[in-house]
């Protein structure tokens, strides 16, 4: 993709058949990723070691533990975003990952994408809370959350392994705009299927 404008932006469900575009952006970005990511095992930059992720992924949508999906930008796949660990009940939370391509950061891609799923997040899914997790020294990311109106809660000492330690990160979070201190859902909720 060169630096023509993106005439769509786009959060769509992750599939089975992303696998090989996303293994390309992860081969591409690998060595940039080594001071943000956990180390992988080199088949996971691969067609197939990704079509194991994606596989690994869809089946924890399906368990209802999260929601995945990709960010399509003119077209072509240029990152993911996810709510993971997922939970109803009184604490209703999730956490919130996302990625875009290096050659592709800076565009407004990933605040996009983080604005989508926290729509599905307080909207669609009646969320009360999402908690995200940046390194101090990863100021895209925090600013990316910062701009979608999370807020830093504290630091969460040795939380994530990269780049051989343990490193502290931002704990974030953002409440529902529903929020009220005391209600569990929005008066506007309709029932999740399987929660009575």
């Amino acid at each position: 993709m060169t630096d023509t404008v993106v005439t769509s932006l786009d959060v769509r469900a992750l599939r089975a058949a992303d696998s090989t575009a996303i293994a390309d952006l992860y081969l591409h970005d690998r060595h940039f990723l080594r001071m943000w990511e956990p180390e992988e095992a080199d088949e996971f930059f691969t067609g197939p070691g990704q079509r194991e992720a994606v596989e690994s992924t869809l089946r924890e949508c399906a368990s209802g533990r999260m929601l995945a999906w990709v960010i399509v930008a003119g077209g072509e796949i240029v990152g993911r975003v996810n709510l993971n660990n997922l939970a109803m009940g009184p604490l209703r939370s999730c956490s919130i990952g996302y990625w875009v391509a290096q050659r592709y950061g800076g565009r407004g891609y990933a605040s996009f994408a983080v604005e989508s799923a926290l729509d599905i997040a307080f909207h669609d899914l009646n969320l009360h809370r999402v908690d995200a997790f940046a390194r101090l020294d990863n100021a895209r990311s925090l600013r990316v959350l910062e701009k979608n109106g999370f807020r830093t809660v504290g630091v969460s000492r040795g939380h994530l392994h990269v780049g051989g330690r343990w490193q502290d990160e931002i704990y974030l979070q953002k409440l529902a705009p529903w929020d009220d201190g005391v209600q569990l859902e929005p008066t506007f909720a309709t029932s999740i299927p399987g929660e009575s």
